[in-house]
């Protein structure tokens, strides 16, 4: 419950310190700041539920309708925003659209879809964030931001959402099969919350490392 109240902090901080300084993040940062404020009232009404009900409180609802549906879905318009190129915002909006139909067709044909972690659901908007991110690279590495890079706060959320998700997602696939593979859930739970903190601590420090010339140089 510590380590969580500590994330849940991180969340904040993040949140806050975005809303400072979005004047030196781009116009498309209000996505991302929504985004992140999704993820922290998830976590903060999961916990909330889990203080005032036990630990046998039921948190996917929050899992599947706040992260899932809400923030990643967020995330993936994010990216469609910031992308430039007529090419590259076709396929983006292409995968948001994939996105929202994986979740449709998820919640019709799903019947436990807020009981139980969607599995399927997840992996398939996973894999859809990675593409984004991979477009995003693509079109980043091709063009004159390549020289201002680590000014380029984008370029940071990309990298700790790496971290993150494709650190978390052999987490989920373990903790499906835990019991075959004999996993404590003490040694589950650290490798979970250092994947988080890692990844949300990137995101974190390229805040301050981002810088508004980044912006100007997208003008010429």
């Amino acid at each position: 419950m510590y380590l969580t109240g500590a994330l849940l902090v991180i969340y904040f901080i993040i949140i806050i310190l975005l809303i400072i300084r979005r004047k030196h993040l781009g116009p498309q940062i209000w996505y991302f700041i929504i985004s992140m404020i999704f993820v922290f009232l998830s976590e903060l009404f999961a916990t909330i539920g889990k203080i005032m009900y036990g630990e046998q409180y039921n948190s996917t609802p929050f899992m599947s309708g706040g992260v899932i549906i809400c923030s990643l879905s967020t995330v993936l318009i994010y990216y469609y925003k910031i992308l430039e190129k007529r090419r590259s915002k076709n396929i983006q909006l292409g995968i948001v659209c994939l996105n929202f139909l994986n979740i449709i067709l998820s919640v019709i044909f799903i019947d436990d879809f807020f009981s139980f972690l969607p599995y399927i659901t997840y992996f398939i908007t996973i894999f859809l964030l990675l593409l984004s991110i991979t477009l995003f690279f693509f079109e980043t590495f091709n063009s004159e931001k390549i020289f201002n890079i680590i000014t380029y706060y984008p370029f940071w959320i990309s990298i700790s959402l790496i971290v993150i998700y494709l650190g978390v997602l052999p987490l989920i696939i373990m903790s499906k099969n835990a019991i075959q593979l004999s996993i404590s859930k003490n040694i589950f739970l650290i490798l979970l919350y250092s994947v988080n903190f890692t990844g949300y601590t990137i995101m974190l420090a390229g805040i301050f490392f981002s810088r508004k010339e980044i912006l100007i140089m997208d003008n010429h």
